[in-house]
């Protein structure tokens, strides 16, 4: 039975090769075992994978809690075979990057398939022939749906630069909304994506072949920056849309398109340099000996009245006398809240303020 890992916390790729007992399919540009598994025995073949960008880890808890509920037979999907590959980017996950070994983005080398993981993933997907398939990623903390932080993001990608709703497009749009139609929570912070054409992209490749996917992004929100809400979400979106039919239905198109500029913490009306501004400040993830630290740094600086926010500290009394930078680590005493070299060493950010 697999260990539980609260707040999604980072495996060591030697512990999640150990946990279950994975096929290796191939080998990464480093060497290392590109991992997978099946369940289920029915003959409806789907494909899931996560970890295309070593640094978005939400799709493997998504999968580990998969394999979780089939091993305590809470999976009652008789007719499905489910083929999982819990990171196809070995390298960069190793690294928390996004890029793997070579510096190559995975999810813009379905054309000219370049990379050995590319090629493998579209060997493994064209020799399951399935009939659907979900890719999984983690969205920025940027995104927002009419001001509500994005926690989810969903997207049937386009088949062509047209953008066209063809008929396996429509299809799955239906199933999808359906599959959210039984969701048991409401669908507020739920959005959807821009159908813009990216032809490098998997999902965006798969559909113009005929390989039906979906777009699963998992994001933060104000009371879940470790996307526990995410995982939770996305896997019970999954069972759903598998169960769904492909009945007309408008529920995923009527899912508000996610917005960019949303901003993490906001510090208000700071004195600074004999001037009142608002000061934003986000949180960068690295690894450090397989554990992920936090480094905070100046996302912006001046009006930021417009801008959504997951928080919001009060600053009318706080007078700034450290020079603050863009996109560099902080140093800054925000009175209760106090930054050094972009580590926090007082205070709590992580309080819903607003």
């Amino acid at each position: 039975m697999f260990h539980r890992y609260p707040n999604n916390e980072y495996i060591s790729y030697n512990e999640l090769i150990s946990l279950y007992p994975w096929e290796t399919i191939g080998y990464s540009s480093e060497e290392r075992p590109i991992l997978s598994t099946s369940i289920g025995l029915g003959h409806r073949d789907i494909c899931v994978w996560a970890g295309m960008h070593g640094n978005e880890t939400t799709g493997i808890h998504i999968i580990l809690e998969l394999l979780h509920k089939f091993q305590l037979d809470e999976w009652p999907e008789s007719d499905f075979k489910v083929h999982f590959i819990p990171v196809i980017n070995p390298d960069a996950y190793v690294r928390y990057t996004r890029r793997n070994a070579f510096g190559i983005d995975l999810n813009r080398d379905f054309r000219a398939f370049q990379t050995i993981e590319s090629t493998k993933l579209i060997g493994w997907i064209r020799a399951k022939n399935p009939e659907l398939c979900f890719n999984l990623h983690d969205q920025r903390s940027i995104y927002h749906v009419r001001g509500v932080s994005a926690f989810t993001s969903l997207l049937v990608p386009s088949s062509e630069k047209s953008q066209k709703i063809t008929p396996i497009r429509r299809s799955l749009m239906n199933r999808l909304g359906n599959g959210l139609e039984k969701i048991e929570n409401d669908l507020i912070g739920v959005g959807r994506y821009s159908d813009k054409y990216y032809p490098t992209a998997v999902g965006d490749y798969l559909m113009s072949i005929g390989i039906p996917n979906i777009l699963i992004e998992s994001g933060v929100s104000s009371r879940d920056m470790s996307r526990n809400k995410a995982r939770v979400f996305g896997v019970e979106l999954i069972q759903k849309t598998l169960l769904a039919s492909d009945e007309p239905c408008k529920t995923y198109d009527q899912l508000p398109i996610n917005q960019e500029g949303q901003l993490e913490w906001v510090f208000t009306d700071v004195l600074y340099v004999n001037i009142r501004v608002d000061v934003g400040v986000k949180r960068l993830e690295v690894l450090n000996d397989h554990v992920k630290v936090s480094t905070f740094i100046i996302d912006d600086l001046g009006d930021l009245s417009h801008r959504p926010r997951l928080f919001e500290i009060d600053g009318k009394d706080i007078e700034l006398r450290e020079a603050l930078t863009l996109d560099f680590p902080i140093t800054a005493n925000f009175g209760s809240v106090i930054f050094e070299d972009g580590k926090l060493i007082a205070g709590d950010l992580y309080l819903d303020r607003n």
